[in-house]
């Protein structure tokens, strides 16, 4: 992934509804664990793998978007 792409990737996670946004930066930008993140946001482990895969399916969306335009 070059750089242009890096950006985009943060600037569509920063658009993401404030619980998304949490997660996808403590895994991805922090390097933790679900169930470190579960933890530290005080959330059942479930809830925070739903938002995780719903936040993902979000970026690749808004990436797609990007992509075809």
């Amino acid at each position: 992934m070059n750089e242009e792409e890096k950006l985009e990737v943060k600037q569509i996670a920063m658009n993401l509804p404030a619980d998304e946004r949490a997660i996808v930066y403590l895994k991805y930008w922090l390097g933790m664990g679900l169930k470190h993140i579960a933890q530290t946001l005080s959330m059942e482990l479930y809830d925070v793998k739903v938002t995780h895969a719903k936040a993902l399916s979000l970026m690749r969306e808004e990436l797609l978007k990007l992509k075809s335009a």
